[in-house]
């Protein structure tokens, strides 16, 4: 505890005296013994702290959630005040009567359906509220909660408003400003609290005491879902976060996460104990390493799942002609502003086969590896042909059912260079016909006959016999950009497949070092990574993103998909961050001075959580054991 006074020795008499001084900590002594109160029609300032006082004038209209009052009492720089004032149930009921029969009435006079059905959720509520008094018996009231923000620079506080007014805005309630009425509200919120009727009436709601009291702050400072997981504490309250990614409720629709965070701040061990415990659930993990961070957890005896080299081993291969079924785009899909053309299929309405949708992503492969200058018309024009044809000489077509297929019933690369070849040497060739078959044969030279042809050309090999399987990509690194490119493209394809084609079993795709697949110049990578987060919850499935800043995948060329990514992530951990990008990172997620603080500290392990519309401070924790099967690359 900080001292007011402080204990001074007498030296004369050799005793102890406790004497005043003038060693005073002048903000503990503004705290207790303001210098001063002023007022205005608008402002409330107290020693020194200028301020305003608002009620909350509007309250969530219904699927109140245990805990609402947290987003209201934890705000920085607030301070809440909260009243209950219990009633006469009868009174109340006599009042909802008349309420009833008022909107009846104006429901036989509405014109426009959309009031009519407005009217009649009014109704509801209030038939549900007089259930809950007249037959539950349960007691009522009414509640009045006002803030005070503050902060001891005025040009600063309008900034804080708008902080607090967007949390508030979050928590589905509405800030009122006490325009000359500061002076009665400042009296209300004392610790003497003299009553209002003036201010109670701008702002006060009547609720049952459940609701009242299912609210408190204390119900939500943590996260505690059933059948979930220890991932930690809260840094300043020591609050227990146990999270379950599989809830759904109103806010949490989707099991994807977004988790930022500078190499050294503990985001590899997050991830690491997520899916460790994910898969200690049952859940199927399946994860991108670019690093070889996820190597050792893979071979622990504990898991004992997958390694895949993924950049030329004999068991990593992924045929790129092999046919992956592709779920379908639906009109329930799209969004606002979007069309089917944003993502690559289409309306399974539309009745398009396996092979026709196969095609659509062969163009997305071809154009990643070729690049985008050599992609030109005649060259697609020509590859398609010719990819239609080599199917056809394999005996699939577009009512080929795939399911029935082997990996050696495909046609692989060296078929497709081939049948390229044959069509360059047919007679009667146009010039530009030629050229384009030329042309196509030099640019699939490589990935068939030469260096690149370990990677592709052959049947697919990939058959992991666990559920934990670790894509191992730390050789690709080494490759031209062309071939990551593709490869990260044919790898997240397969991802999607093995995240789609069984509902039963939950599974999560986890993208390291996700920055790797941000490319000004070749958007489709993201655009992919985005279509998945979009798609995934329908499959039982999550996304894990994983790159060192939200900044990272927010190039203004694949800022749509990128923002998406992050936007369509129910869970986020944003971890320590500095510089430009921790300016950034708080604009983006409309961060508070003390959550700025705790991201710019960079303190191992500690980030703000995310869980739909809850947010933590949190403070990672693992245990020693864990820590051993983490390994000891990357993550310690």
């Amino acid at each position: 505890m900080m001292q007011i006074f402080a204990k001074k020795k007498n030296t004369a008499t050799g005793s102890a005296e406790l004497k005043e001084t003038s060693d005073l900590n002048e903000h503990i002594l503004n705290i207790i013994t303001p210098s001063g109160i002023d007022y205005d029609s608008t402002h409330a300032n107290i020693g020194e702290n200028v301020g305003k006082i608002y009620c909350i004038s509007r309250y969530p209209a219904e699927n109140i959630k245990y805990g609402w009052l947290a987003a209201l009492c934890q705000l920085e720089g607030t301070i809440t005040s909260i009243e209950f004032r219990r009633t006469d149930a009868d009174n109340l009921i006599d009042v909802y009567n008349k309420k009833i029969a008022q909107l009846k009435g104006d429901r036989t006079t509405a014109k426009v359906e959309s009031d009519k059905q407005l009217i009649d959720k009014a109704i509801k509520d209030l038939e549900g509220l007089i259930q809950k008094i007249a037959v539950q018996k349960e007691p009522v009231g009414y509640v009045n909660i006002m803030l005070y923000i503050r902060h001891t620079d005025g040009r600063m506080l309008e900034d804080r408003i708008k902080r607090v007014s967007g949390a508030v805005a979050v928590a589905q309630c509405k800030l009122l400003n006490l325009k000359y009425k500061q002076l009665q509200a400042m009296k209300c919120m004392a610790p003497y609290g003299i009553p209002s009727q003036q201010v109670a009436r701008m702002g006060e709601r009547n609720m049952p005491i459940s609701t009242f009291l299912g609210g408190f702050p204390m119900a939500n400072a943590g996260i505690n879902d059933p059948g979930g997981y220890w991932l930690g504490r809260t840094s300043r309250t020591n609050r227990v976060v146990i999270l379950n990614q599989w809830i759904r409720s109103n806010d949490r629709v989707n099991s994807n996460w977004f988790i930022s965070g500078l190499p050294g701040s503990g985001k590899s061990t997050a991830i690491k104990k997520i899916q460790t415990c994910e898969y200690s659930f049952g859940t199927k993990i399946i994860t991108l390493d670019p690093e070889e961070e996820y190597v050792d957890l893979a071979a622990h005896p504990d898991i004992n799942g997958d390694v895949i080299d993924c950049a030329g081993g004999s068991t990593g291969r992924i045929n790129p002609l092999q046919v992956k079924y592709s779920p379908r785009i639906t009109e329930d899909d799209l969004n606002d502003g979007e069309n089917l053309n944003d993502y690559m299929v289409y309306d399974e309405e539309m009745g398009i086969s396996d092979l026709a949708l196969h095609i659509q992503n062969l163009r997305v492969f071809f154009k990643l590896y070729f690049g985008a200058e050599s992609f030109d018309a005649g060259i697609k024009t020509a590859l398609e042909e010719c990819i239609i044809e080599v199917y056809r000489d394999f005996h699939i077509t577009w009512d080929t059912e795939i399911a029935f297929l082997q990996p050696e019933d495909y046609p692989v690369i060296r078929d497709l260079y081939n049948k390229v070849e044959e069509k360059s040497k047919k007679p009667d060739l146009s010039q530009y016909k030629q050229s384009v078959y030329d042309r196509l044969k030099d640019l699939l030279y490589s990935i068939a006959y030469g260096a690149d042809q370990f990677i592709w050309n052959g049947p697919t090999t990939i058959n992991p016999q666990s559920d934990f399987i670790v894509l191992n990509c730390s050789k690709l690194l080494e490759l031209d950009e062309n071939v990551k490119r593709a490869q990260f493209f044919n790898l997240t394809s397969w991802a999607w497949h093995e995240m789609s084609k069984d509902r039963s079993q939950k599974v999560i795709f986890g993208i390291d070092e996700g920055y790797l697949f941000v490319d000004p110049d070749y958007p489709d990578l993201m655009k992919f990574v985005r279509n998945v987060s979009k798609r995934d919850r329908k499959y039982e499935a999550g996304l894990m993103f994983i790159t060192h800043s939200a900044v990272d995948v927010l190039d203004p060329a694949v800022k749509r998909f990128g923002q998406a990514i992050i936007d369509n992530s129910c869970y986020r951990f944003i971890m320590g961050t500095d510089g430009k990008n921790l300016q950034e990172t708080v604009d983006l997620f409309n961060l508070t001075e003390g959550e700025q603080t705790i991201l710019a500290s960079k303190s191992r392990g500690v980030g703000i959580l995310f869980a739909g519309s809850v947010r933590l401070d949190m403070r990672l924790e693992v245990s020693n054991e864990m820590l051993e099967m983490f390994g000891k690359r990357g993550g310690r």
